[in-house]
Parts: structure tokens; sequence; C-alpha cells
């Protein structure tokens, strides 16, 4: 689309717009009757002293027809460009391949994520997926663009929590096996809200780990061993992957040593027995508690420097749920405060909850949902599903695996990520709508047309010859693919690609029933040069829908 967007461009020099700015100006219509290619004149009337209006009429009638531009409309503020559309459908469908929307931009440029951050001795809960999903999405999409990224997972590895476990451990003995540890923190976690004088103990136990106490560390060490091994299997089956696995323990000497440090420059302040750092809003932000010890805020500090230090990154994402919005913007302005100017550099990727029966379930309450029950439970619905559809079906395992994850996953990314979703399993496997196996399904269909088809079309089909309206639907939306990559990306909003996804999906099942009406419009065809370029753009909607579903960590599958 580059060409058409560059022509549109010139369109806007040859009457006397400025280049560059028409060049970041230009856009897809949202109502598509009114043009393929947009120029919207605001941009350009403060400089040129005239209204947006005016300036599109002007840019209309210094229109000149070209090899890529056939007609320009001024519709008030647009202008409004049509293409000609046999060389933007042989333009489009050579971009599209294996590396569709891969982009250079990134290079140099240095990216840390921090999502998962699940706490030890705790299964990784239903909540987790949000931050799991949606960071893998970002850090497979930054990539894409040529990033340098750095997918962390920053384990919740001290503090109070811990301390309630090793109450735990004290009245029911060293848990053996990760449910072991989910029980004996609920229990410890009981017994804390029942007995202040426990409490105390927990606490008691926080700090000891804080000061490497021998016992504690040996009761932490078990704790993480069988945790990590825990996490990685629920990882492994949603396809995240983490480069670097930290811990809030690793910075807790850091922690006092800030402390120290921002007392003695006077950067921070007692209060009430404890340190704060001013903000400028109305809550501090508490680095020391009256006891004496750090809190996870002080180690998010010392951690967001020691991750500049080792990555000199260009920015630093916390994917972390809408809950925690104050927390980070206490974190940064205390940043900037101290005197860190990379603070502007960090940024909260904030989202919604998952609610399920309209709420989330609590740990400590010993009312959880665990993530790998779900998926289990996902690929056993999937199975059911798969079944009814096509019994015969082969690999049917690994099938209804793929399915049952692309459910889970696509239910967190197919809308604004802000949003809390609502998860109900009748809605997320369903094979018609916008779900994760619908789009798995499109994509097979698609296979399936090529396989009989025996090909992809070739090389040398004659764009021409794609001339129906439901053809040139799916050519633009084709075309659109690698500015909803780009914009997923810049946003740090995976719905912008699973949007388009949805709409290229939903266009080509159109189009596939249109030929099931009509036997003129299916891609098999007996016209060889109809067939040859109603197979390339079939392969173009299959090879563009796998890059996609795949940067959203959702497996294509060929067969369902």
């Amino acid at each position: 689309m580059k060409e058409f967007e560059e022509a549109v461009a010139r369109a806007a020099e040859k009457a006397g717009l400025p280049l560059e700015t028409a060049r970041s100006a230009v856009t897809v219509p949202k109502e598509r009757d009114r043009g393929d290619l947009s120029l919207p004149c605001f941009p350009f009337a403060k400089a040129l002293g005239q209204p947006p209006p005016a300036i599109a009429a002007r840019v209309a009638k210094a229109f000149q027809p070209d090899e890529w531009l056939l007609s320009a409309e001024a519709q008030g503020p647009f202008v409004n460009f049509r293409v000609n559309r046999p060389a933007f459908t042989t333009r489009t469908l050579a971009d599209v391949g294996p590396e569709y929307g891969r982009s250079g931009e990134g290079v140099g440029k240095t990216i840390v994520i921090d999502y998962g951050s699940p706490n030890l001795a705790k299964p990784l809960l239903f909540h987790h997926l949000r931050s799991a999903v949606i960071g893998q999405a970002l850090s497979n999409l930054f990539r894409w663009r040529g990033y340098r990224v750095i997918g962390l997972n920053y384990l919740g590895d001290v503090g109070t929590a811990l301390g309630k476990l090793m109450v735990g451990i004290e009245e029911h003995g060293e848990p053996k096996t990760i449910d072991d540890f989910k029980r004996t923190y609920v229990e410890g976690s009981k017994a804390c809200a029942a007995d202040p004088a426990k409490m105390e103990r927990a606490r008691a136990w926080a700090k000891r780990l804080e000061e490497d106490d021998k016992e504690a560390l040996r009761h932490w060490e078990n704790a993480r061993e069988m945790s990590l091994r825990a996490f990685r299997e629920v990882y492994d089956r949603l396809g995240v992957k983490h480069d670097v696995v930290d811990g809030e323990r690793m910075y807790v000497a850091r922690a006092h040593k800030l402390v120290a440090q921002l007392l003695s420059q006077k950067k921070a302040e007692e209060s009430d027995g404890g340190v704060v750092i001013p903000t400028g809003g109305k809550t501090p932000f508490l680095v020391r508690k009256s006891d004496g010890t750090t809190l996870y805020g002080t180690r998010d500090i010392v951690a967001a420097v020691d991750r500049h230090d080792r990555y000199a990154f260009d920015r630093m994402l916390y994917v972390v749920d809408v809950a925690q919005e104050q927390h980070f913007q206490q974190l940064f302005a205390s940043l900037r405060n101290i005197g860190y100017a990379w603070a502007d550099r960090c940024e909260h990727v904030a989202f919604g909850q998952v609610l399920v029966g309209g709420s989330r379930a609590k740990t400590r309450e010993g009312e959880s949902v665990e993530l790998i029950d779900v998926l289990r439970e996902g690929e056993k619905r999937a199975l059911a599903v798969v079944e009814e559809k096509n019994a015969a079906l082969k690999n049917k395992e690994a099938v209804t695996k793929a399915v049952g994850t692309a459910a889970v996953i696509f239910c967190d990314l197919g809308f604004p990520i802000r949003k809390n979703i609502h998860f109900d399993w009748n809605e997320i496997l369903s094979f018609d709508g916008r779900t994760g196996p619908y789009l798995q399904y499109v994509h097979a269909s698609a296979c399936s047309i090529l396989r009989k088809g025996g090909g992809t079309g070739g090389a040398g089909f004659d764009a021409a010859r794609l001339s129906h309206d439901l053809e040139w639907d799916l050519v633009r939306r084709l075309a659109e693919f690698p500015a909803a990559v780009a914009r997923a990306t810049h946003e740090c909003e995976p719905s912008h690609l699973s949007g388009l996804l949805y709409e290229l999906a939903r266009e080509f099942r159109s189009y596939h029933t249109a030929g099931a009406r009509d036997s003129s419009l299916r891609v098999l065809v007996d016209d060889a040069a109809a067939r040859a370029a109603r197979l390339k753009l079939t392969d173009a909607v299959r090879a563009t829908l796998a890059v996609g579903l795949r940067l959203l960590g959702i497996e294509p599958l060929e067969e369902m």
C-alpha cells in the first residue's frame, strides 16, 4: 500500500501542501464506499490559513490520474481517492507472505516488558492469565517490528505473604507439592487473620527472610523451585516465554540502601515511623514501614534502576491490571523525583479483570480458579466441539489442545484490554463469531480450498480477474494488515490486530458463502485464469491469518 499512500501525498504536494505532513496524514476511510484512501485536511489548515474543506477542494481540483490513483473527490474536509484496483491488488498480494507486516523500525531499540509476576507458593490462577497472554502478544509484536525485547517474569518472592506461608509451615509441616503449598498458604492466612499473635509471627518471618535467615531461606528455596516448575507447565501450554526470571528478593539489600541514601539526600522523609517519598500528589510513596522492612514499591524502584543499568531500555512496560494504576503513577513520579529522567520511558499497560459469573475468586479464602484447570477444561470442551464437527479428524488431541488454548487467549486479546472480560465457555469456543476457534476454522477452510485447488495459483495471476466487490473487500483488508500490526505495537493494544483478523475472516467467509450460492463466484471455477487469481487471493488470506494468529500467540490450524 505504500506506493499508493505516497501517490496520495504527491497529489497533495502538487496542490501546494507540505509533503511530509501529507505522508503522515493519509488514512483509510472508515466508510469504505467513500473511497479507498483518504487525506484529512485538518493538519494543513493553520499553516495555510484556509479551512479544511477549501484545502480539500484545492487538492481534488489539482489531481491528475496516474498509474496508482484513478480519481480524487473532495467531501467536506477530506479528499477521498480511488485507486487503480488491478495495480493495488497485484502489489498487495505480492507483499503478503510469511514475513508480512515485519519491520525494522525498532532495530537498535530495546523494550523491557514485565509480565506474569506470580507469587511463590501458589499455583498460577485465572487472574494471572491476562498479564501473561497480553505480555506475550506484545513481546511478539515488538520483535516483529525489529525491537530487541526482554520479556521478564518478576516473581513476588518476599513480603508478608511469604511470612503467612511460613506460619502455615510451622503448624502443618513442610509442603511436598505445589498443591501442598497452596493449602499451607491458605491455612496460614486464615490463622493469621484469626490470631493477631500469628500475624506478628508472619511479619517476623518476612523480616527474617529479608535478613537472609537460614531457616527462612530454606523454606523460600523449596517454594521457589516447586513454584517455577508448576508455572512452566502452564506457560508452556499458553506459549508464554520469558527471557529473564527475576524476583523481588534480589533487590531487598539494595532497597534498604536506597532508603538510607534518599534520607541522606533529603529526597525521602520520615512519616509515622516509616519513610516516604513525596510524589507531588496527596499520597506519598511509602518505601519503608515502621518495623524497618521495605515494600514491593521500594523494590520496584530498585528493580527499575537495575533494569535500566542492565538493558538501557528505550521503553519499559509493566503489564499489570488496572487496579494498580495508582501504584504505577506513584512509582514513576518517585523515580522522576529521585532524579531519573528515563522515568518517562516507563509505562503501565493496564488491563481489566477476568470475571467468571461476574466476580473474581480470591486465593486467601481458598476460592481460587487455577489456570491449569481452565486450560484442561478448554481442551475437554474443545474435544466435544471438534468431534461434533469432524469426528474423523486426524491428530484430534493436538487440534483440540490448540483450539481450547486459542479460545482462552483470544478471549483476552479480542477486545480492548482495559475492559473487563466476562469468561463464558459457550461464547469463547464458538466456531461462529469473534473467537480464536473461529479464526482457526477460517484459516483451516482456506487451507482446505488450496489443497483441493492444487496450490496457490502461482505468481503470474491476472489481478483484473478479481473484479467482484467481495474480492476487493478482501484485498483492501489484507492491505491494512501492516498498519494494524504497527498500531497494535505502538499503542500496546493487541485488539487492533485481533480486530482486523476477525474482519478479514468474516469477509472471507462471506466470499466463500457467496460462492456456495453462485457457482460463478467459487474459487475453484473451471475458468483457469479466474481460478488462479482466486487461489492467489485465498492463499493471501491464509498467510495473513497465519502471521496474525502467531503474533497473538495462537496456533493456526490446517485441519479442523
